[in-house]
Order: structure tokens, then sequence, then C-alpha cells
């Protein structure tokens, strides 16, 4: 299993468990304390699919900035080789001359 594919599948049991919570706290069947502890244990796993969410959206602006990067690279090899194609054929073209 890839880290990713963990992590995808972490949230998602997070966000199960915190709605699970949240209709246990809707019933209202559970004593005041225990209320209070199930809504901190709820927001703490809020607090860890936060982090989750910011670690996935800081690799995807990784990802896009690696890709423009290699975009760019390749337009700058292209424009590169042309450059030497346009100076072999002037070279060319002076041989001809002469």
């Amino acid at each position: 299993m890839t880290k990713d594919k963990s992590k995808k599948e972490n949230i998602e049991t997070l966000m199960k468990q915190i709605e699970n919570i949240i209709d246990e706290l809707e019933t209202g069947e559970i004593d005041l304390d225990e209320s209070i502890k199930k809504y901190e244990e709820a927001m703490l796993m809020i607090d860890r699919c936060k982090k989750i969410l910011k670690e996935s959206k800081l690799k995807v602006e990784m990802l896009k900035k690696k890709a423009e990067m290699e975009i760019e690279d390749e337009e700058e090899n292209e424009v590169e080789n042309m450059d030497e194609d346009m100076d072999e054929e002037e070279e060319e073209d002076d041989k001809k001359l002469f």
C-alpha cells in the first residue's frame, strides 16, 4: 500500500469516526462528561484531517511546480535544437558559397 493511499484511507476513517461521534452527540443519550470527551476526541481527529489535507496540498503544489519546470526545460531544449539546426543550415549555405 502506498503512502498516499494510506493517507486517503486514514482521512476517510477519521471522517467516519467523526460522523459517528456527531451521531452519538446528537442522540443526547450520553452524559455531559462523556459528551465533552467525545467532542474533544472529534476535534483532535479534525486537526489530524487538516494536517493530512495540508500535506497533500503541499505535495500537489510541488508536483505541479516540477511538471511546469519539466515543460519549461523541454521548451528550452526545443529552442536550442532549432538554433542548432539553423546554425548548421547557415554553415552548409556558407560552404556552398565558397
